[in-house]
């Protein structure tokens, strides 16, 4: 079966959760894991009446989508934020993890930070310490400068930035 059969399926089977009032709920995610299909086994977290959320996540990081994992933070009526944290971290898809930082409710933070320093990424580093609420700009920094033309344009909006500025003063003091 090819990955745009699957999604039909998927698509057709949430379709069936939101809509028959008799659905099986549980067979219907286990058939929604089968296709291996993120986005729906998200969706159905979202809108179905019924719904195992720890076996919706499980799958989630399973098949290894930061987006949805993400996404589920943020919508799904229970979710182990923690739990979701430390699978973005091991999944290390910067993207997702300073948007979980920026915009879940509830984020851990240092393991968040760890996770985010381990992708090197200049740009979703700089981000994270513009918006999140606890961030260690000094070890951030050490990254921005040690990667020297990929943190370039981020080392100059660092500069630019007033908490990154701040933080910039803080780092230097400290050096004297």
């Amino acid at each position: 079966m090819t990955q745009d059969q699957n999604r039909e399926k998927a698509q057709a089977l949430y379709e069936q959760g939101v809509k028959e009032s008799a659905f099986d709920y549980e067979e219907g995610l286990s058939r929604l894991i089968g296709l291996a299909d993120p986005e729906h086994i998200f969706r159905a977290g979202r809108v179905w009446p019924k719904f195992d959320y720890t076996l919706g996540f499980e799958a989630l990081a399973g098949l290894k989508s930061a987006k949805y994992i993400y996404h589920a933070g943020l919508e799904w009526k229970s979710f182990d934020h923690k739990d979701g944290t430390r699978v973005l971290s091991l999944l290390g898809d910067p993207q997702y993890l300073f948007y979980a930082g920026a915009h879940w409710k509830r984020f851990d933070f240092e393991q968040g930070f760890d996770g985010l320093l381990k992708t090197g990424s200049c740009r979703y580093l700089y981000q994270a310490g513009v918006l999140w609420k606890t961030f260690d700009h000094a070890r951030a920094w050490s990254v921005l400068e040690s990667q020297v033309a990929q943190g370039e344009e981020w080392r100059a909006q660092a500069f630019e930035h007033p908490r990154w500025k701040k933080a910039l003063l803080h780092i230097w003091n400290d050096l004297n």
